[in-house]
Parts: C-alpha cells; structure tokens; sequence
C-alpha cells in the first residue's frame, strides 16, 4: 500500500476501495495499477480470472470450428450467439457476421446479404482509429468486401498500425489481419496491390515472427506463380512438404487448404 500511495492517490481512498466501500477513478486506478508495475492487460487479465473475454473465447470456437471446417457447429455457434452476446445491437449484429462470414467462406451458397455487407463497410469506415475489435472484424469479413472497399480500408489500415505494432496482442492480430489480406487479394488476382501489402507485411516482421514469416513466403510464391514467373505448382506442393518436414503440420495442413483456390485463377487466365 505504501508502494501505491501518492500524492495522486491517498490511503484512505485506497483503504475504501479495498474494502468495496468506493470505487476508483480510471485515472487514479491506472494510477494505482502502474505503481504495482502491471500493465493494464495484465490487470484486466487478472480481473477475468486469467481467462479471454467471453467474446474472445467465441472467437477462438469460431476460429477452431473454422480450421476444422465444421459448418454445422459453426450454425449451432450462430444460432445460441443470443444466450450470450453484448449489449448493445451495432456489436451483437457485427458479432453474428462473423460466425456467418466463416459459414460462407466454408460454403459459399451461404449468402452474405448485400444490407449485411454495407454494414459492415459503413461500421469500419466510422471508425477512426481502430482497436483490437476492429482489427478482428476487418480481418474475419474481409473477403466480402468490395474490390475497392478492401484495398482502401487495407491501405489505411497500414497507414495507422504502428498504433497496434506497440501492443504485443495487436501486433499479432496485424499480421494476421495482413496475412487474411494477401490471400484475399491473390484469390482475387489483384497482383499490383498484393505487391504493396506484401512490402508491408515484411517490413515489420522480425526472426520472432515464426509463423508469419513462413506464410508469408508461401504467398510470395504464389505471387511469383500468378506472375507467371519461374514457380510451378510443385514448387509450391514441396515448400508445403518442406514445413511438415520441420514438424510444423498444422501450418502446411493450412497452406495445402488454400493452395487450390490461390493457383486456379492464372489456370483460368
């Protein structure tokens, strides 16, 4: 307590907190949380009981039944999303689309309806600086999005994102975010601003970055490929090889899911 006190924060007001007699200010608790050298994550973390946010562990069913392409979980996950949802209709709708979004992207004759896809473009346009919400919506529906809706958005995405480099969780969701664009852009065969992305991803990825950097390189590949440069579809088949060599199974199982639909478009050109 002595650690924590200061001239912004008496022992009396910490005292009365302590005992759920007041509560804090957001600055004096910022305040007090700072003083016993924790970060702000961390406080919340521990305030969840070191568990993920009830929408975070959605996510993490969303991604899991995803990766394991079971529609009908994913359908199950839609229809209870209302036992356990946020408050307010703007986030319940935008939570629902993404649950729908990874039905659609399974299964395509599950239609995103052009009302739902206006929504979600007008909601990331309104938003000025972008949080890890934003982050997650943007990179879970992007695929429905309009060929210059995406590359805008995409663009001033990056423009912004040293705001979210600087925090360990949102740096990983940037890349991911980046990654889910380059494979967009290549299944659409826009090869010029996959090139501008690409540059981008790389410029901020470092020898800790194991997983995207090993994407990454895989879709450069591809980009090559659709270029009609020196790569054929083996080369491709054994780099994929080459990852489960190295143990990394759950990576190339990835990579060999999506190697049809990146190669189809220059076979159809």
């Amino acid at each position: 307590m002595k650690d924590v006190i200061n001239d912004k924060l008496s022992q009396a007001q910490l005292s009365r907190f302590e005992n759920g007699q007041t509560m804090l200010s957001a600055d004096k608790l910022l305040v007090a949380i700072s003083a016993i050298h924790m970060s702000l994550a961390e406080f919340e973390h521990a305030y969840h009981q070191y568990e993920d946010s009830s929408f975070f562990k959605q996510a993490k069913l969303i991604s899991k039944y995803h990766s394991s392409k079971d529609i009908e979980k994913l359908k199950t996950l839609l229809t209870i999303y209302g036992d356990n949802h946020e408050t307010y209709d703007i986030y319940n709708r935008l939570n629902k689309l993404v649950i729908s979004c990874a039905i659609h992207d399974l299964n395509s004759e599950n239609i995103i309806s052009d009302s739902d896809k206006e929504f979600i473009t007008t909601y990331l346009y309104s938003i000025e600086e972008w949080t890890e919400y934003e982050l997650y919506i943007f990179g879970n529906t992007l695929q429905i999005l309009s060929n210059s809706d995406l590359i805008f958005l995409g663009k001033a995405f990056t423009e912004r994102d040293s705001i979210y480099l600087s925090i360990p969780n949102n740096k990983h969701r940037t890349q991911l975010v980046l990654l889910n664009l380059i494979f967009e852009l290549l299944e659409r065969n826009n090869t010029y601003y996959t090139h501008y992305f690409v540059n981008h991803l790389e410029s901020i990825v470092t020898y800790q970055d194991m997983f995207t950097r090993t994407v990454l390189i895989f879709l450069k590949k591809v980009l090559s490929y659709q270029e009609g440069k020196n790569i054929t579809v083996m080369d491709l088949e054994n780099y994929i090889e080459d990852i489960k060599k190295l143990g990394h199974e759950d990576v190339a199982e990835f990579l060999q899911d999506n190697i049809a639909n990146l190669t189809q478009n220059k076979k159809d050109t």
